[in-house]
């Protein structure tokens, strides 16, 4: 059950925005931004400081949330903010804020990106008409370029790749994006949807996210079928956008990798399951022994789920349906 608090409004024309990047000021663009939110503390607030004036509308979608991260929407004209009584994962609720979109985008974005004025206009500025979906160049703190950016056809040779090598000799070999990282537009077999533009007709066409995919992959797995319908996929990697991924904290982290191997694992059946468990087994057993920090207790933590796959289980521990 959900229960629907406010309705988007208009903004209006959509006028241009700079297509070389290099004005802040921010222009609306046609599109209907979905926010999915789950215990996402104060960053709400900021985040809708900066996206309102971008977009036609706003729907936060809310997993059940405990904490008291809603605050930072209430009172806001133009945002509509839908409850869920049990937290349905990304892809559901992400439908479900979809399903009121209006105008010719819809812009999924995590609440853990940092937004910058001028950014969701610059991403969805002159998208050329063979275009599926387009999404920016995540970066870290730092500003160095992220990975999680987008990549390559997930296949059991370019996780292979992943588990020998560290990502910064993966080139075009291994499942992500990796150095050297592009500074313009580049076609990729799939974007991230921490901040994803999608024609919205597309996206209904489509049926929008396969909602067997509880957290991560269902990016993958829209892009994928866009292509095979004929459609591109972009990364606009002039925008370049800070996203923390996980909102930055260790355990977030640890538990956003056990979702990623279950949903990993419904994109590989049978034979192609069992290797994949193995290839996945090595690379976190590798990591396990070698890396520090967050990158060894997330490989300790999905080290199991890992193994359960290689012997024909479910990385829950079930068997396979």
């Amino acid at each position: 059950m959900s229960r629907a608090t406010s309705q988007p409004g208009s903004a209006g024309p959509d006028p241009a925005a700079d297509p070389a990047g290099t004005e802040a000021t921010a222009r609306r663009a046609d599109a209907t931004a979905v926010i999915v939110n789950y215990n996402s503390g104060d960053r709400l607030g900021p985040l809708l400081d900066v996206l309102l004036p971008e977009v036609r509308g706003v729907v936060v979608v809310d997993n059940a949330s405990v904490d008291a991260s809603l605050s930072g929407v209430e009172g806001r004209p133009g945002v509509a903010v839908l409850g869920n009584d049990s937290n349905r994962g990304f892809a559901a609720a992400a439908n479900q804020g979809a399903a009121l979109g209006k105008g010719d985008w819809l812009l999924f974005v995590n609440p853990d990106t940092h937004l910058l004025p001028g950014q969701v206009s610059r991403l969805l500025w002159d998208v050329p008409a063979g275009v599926a979906a387009v999404a920016p160049l995540q970066v870290d703190e730092d500003g160095r370029p992220r990975s999680e950016t987008g990549g390559y056809e997930p296949t059991l040779r370019r996780y292979l790749v992943w588990a020998l090598l560290p990502v910064r000799f993966h080139r075009r070999f291994g499942p992500w994006l990796a150095p050297p990282f592009p500074t313009a537009d580049v076609e990729l077999a799939w974007v991230s949807g921490a901040l994803l533009g999608v024609r919205r007709r597309l996206f209904e066409d489509f049926g929008g996210f396969d909602q067997r995919f509880f957290l991560y992959h269902e990016d993958v797995d829209l892009c994928r079928r866009a292509r095979r319908a004929g459609w591109r996929i972009v990364c606009r990697a002039a925008v370049r956008l800070h996203h923390e991924v996980a909102h930055g904290e260790a355990g977030r982290r640890v538990n956003s990798g056990l979702r990623s191997v279950e949903s990993l694992a419904l994109d590989f059946e049978g034979g192609r399951r069992r290797a994949l468990g193995a290839v996945l087994s090595l690379g976190f057993g590798l990591r396990a022994l070698l890396a520090v920090g967050t990158t060894r207790r997330l490989a300790r933590a999905v080290l199991l789920p890992c193994l359960r796959l290689m012997i024909g289980g479910t990385p829950e521990g079930g068997t396979p349906s």
